[in-house]
């Protein structure tokens, strides 16, 4: 028997949203994450350093609200990463 966690579900529906600065795709989730079905994340080089976010949204990728969700993290850009650590695995189109 596998003592793996099983994970939910986040599909990428969008590739790339044009009005970030940085990589921004919207993810549909299996699971709701703090009330919402779908994620945008957002991974970023800057002169800050790396950072990769999740923001809550809608099904058009309008942000609902900017303060970062669980998976956000700063160092390096990876939006797999980020939702692996929402407790999400992503799941091809």
């Amino acid at each position: 028997m596998s003592t793996r966690t099983l994970l939910k579900s986040a599909t990428q529906i969008h590739k790339r949203l044009g009005d970030f600065r940085g990589d921004a795709r919207l993810y549909k989730l299996s699971e709701p994450l703090d009330s919402h079905d779908h994620v945008v994340v957002s991974g970023i080089n800057n002169e800050w350093g790396a950072e990769t976010y999740i923001f809550g949204a809608d099904e058009s990728g309008e942000v609902a609200s900017w303060g970062e969700l669980s998976g956000s993290f700063r160092g390096y850009v990876d939006h797999a990463e980020a939702l692996r650590g929402a407790g999400y695995e992503v799941q091809q189109s």
